[in-house]
């Protein structure tokens, strides 16, 4: 190899170099900005090729041209620039399991992705957008979807491949290429995998086609529409986020919950209690379990938080939550906590008149909660039942000991009803999640215990 040969191969590596440290520092400042989930998995593969340049250019002689061919930037710069036009990117390269399609077999999460998966790229609008990036050109694209990438001598992406020799598949075949088959998993997840009964919109993100580049790639993305999948083609005039934002109009993204939200007793309990209205020293509290939370209460207020999600929303409890509730609060509830109990549910109480008073309720509007019967969906009580294959996990059931047959009304019901469910129980929402109960349903807030009879009078 001749000293320019040389010398052009270290500057494509040095080049390469710079690329990959220009993408991780911009991943450490949105990291700073706001966390993204799982961006590790996307820097572990940037650092482990940048280290391995590092080696090459430390030894130049071992330098070979495959090493800029079969670079990994070919995928990597493709999702940077699909991460670096999203504004609310949440998760990256999350794996997501494939539901079965039938529903009354129960997997965990785990064996539900072990069974079958799909790799979701970029995860953005908390959660209503899947992204899978496609970072192929449309001759290597082609190749692929036909299988030709397989062939160890098909030197598919040089510049002297006749297309024209290629045989476009039959109607047949081509509905059964492997792209329409992943895109049905995806949109089967996403189906699955609601954000509070919202359907996520998959987009299929082709980085590196431009529009009627090629008609059999064409006749695939028309495909893929029709199918429900949102094609996106990267232009300098259309960036990722202006394909899917007015799929998303009129949607809260940054407050996301149904119209109707289904309140457990922790709930209540935190927007009562004495302590979220009043805060105090946790040295005039009684209680070591409520010093907690008036320590908590002191740095992050609870009230603000709940304010912003039941506002202009409608209340509901089912009538077993309502029940322990009210018996707790005979027994546990002071003065305060009582009154507002007793506004909540003014006309389950039969007290429709009771008036709103501002001073009771500090930063909250005047708020009511509907009681309605229990209708727990049947998965939730599968739940409770041993998982047909042996398992030491959980007492042998298939959620953790702590789910009750309680919350499996509560929870279930809201389920059922299609309603957010809004709790202070911080393991529940994993919990489901582990037991592969699919979809984000649930709000978790500050936990706060009716206090009032704790705290100190002064």
């Amino acid at each position: 190899m001749s000293n320019s040969q040389d010398e052009s191969l270290i500057s494509a590596i040095k080049t390469l170099h710079d690329r990959y440290s220009f993408i991780l520092e911009k991943c450490q400042q949105w990291n700073k900005q706001s966390p993204i989930l799982g961006l590790y998995r996307y820097t572990n593969s940037l650092n482990a090729e940048k280290h391995f340049i590092e080696k090459l250019l430390q030894e130049p002689t071992l330098i070979k041209k495959e090493h800029v061919q079969s670079t990994n930037l070919g995928y990597l710069e493709p999702v940077y620039e699909a991460l670096e036009s999203i504004e609310c990117k949440n998760e990256v390269m999350k794996i997501i399991g494939v539901p079965l399609p039938n529903q009354d077999i129960w997997l965990s999460q785990v064996a539900l992705i072990k069974r079958k998966s799909i790799k979701v790229d970029i995860i953005a609008q908390n959660g209503l957008v899947w992204v899978k990036v496609i970072a192929r050109n449309a001759k290597a694209f082609r190749h692929e979807v036909m299988g030709l990438e397989q062939k160890e001598d098909d030197d598919y992406c040089s510049d002297d491949d006749d297309d024209d020799d290629i045989k476009e598949p039959s109607a047949s075949d081509f509905d059964s290429l492997p792209i329409f088959n992943k895109a049905r998993d995806y949109l089967t997840a996403a189906r699955a995998c609601h954000v509070h009964y919202h359907t996520p919109i998959v987009v299929f993100a082709f980085m590196r086609i431009r529009p009627q580049e090629d008609v059999f790639v064409q006749r695939i993305m028309d495909r893929l529409t029709e199918m429900g999948i949102v094609v996106h083609l990267q232009t300098p005039d259309n960036d990722l986020q202006r394909t899917y934002m007015p799929l998303l109009k009129g949607i809260d993204v940054t407050n996301l919950s149904t119209e109707k939200l289904n309140l457990d007793v922790s709930s209540i309990f935190a927007l009562i209690s004495e302590l979220s209205h009043h805060p105090c020293s946790p040295d005039d509290i009684s209680a070591i379990p409520i010093k907690v939370q008036a320590e908590r209460e002191a740095s992050v207020r609870c009230l603000p938080q709940l304010k912003r999600i039941v506002e202009g929303k409608e209340l509901y409890m089912v009538q077993t939550a309502y029940d322990r509730l009210k018996s707790i609060i005979d027994i546990v509830g002071g003065p305060n906590e009582i009154a507002r109990f007793q506004y909540l549910f003014r006309h389950s109480l039969g007290h429709s008149e009771t008036p709103f008073d501002q001073d009771l309720w500090s930063i909250l509007p005047p708020l009511e909660v509907h009681v309605i019967q229990d209708a727990p969906s049947t998965e939730f009580f599968q739940l409770l039942e041993p998982p047909p294959q042996k398992s030491k996990l959980n007492n042998g059931r298939k959620i953790r000991t702590r789910f009750s047959e309680f919350h499996a009304i509560v929870f279930g019901s809201g389920h059922y009803y299609k309603m957010t469910t809004l709790t202070a129980i911080q393991w529940m929402e994993k919990a489901l999640a582990d037991a592969g109960v699919l979809g984000t349903f649930i709000i978790c807030h500050e936990p706060r215990s009716l206090a009032e009879q704790k705290m100190v009078k002064k």
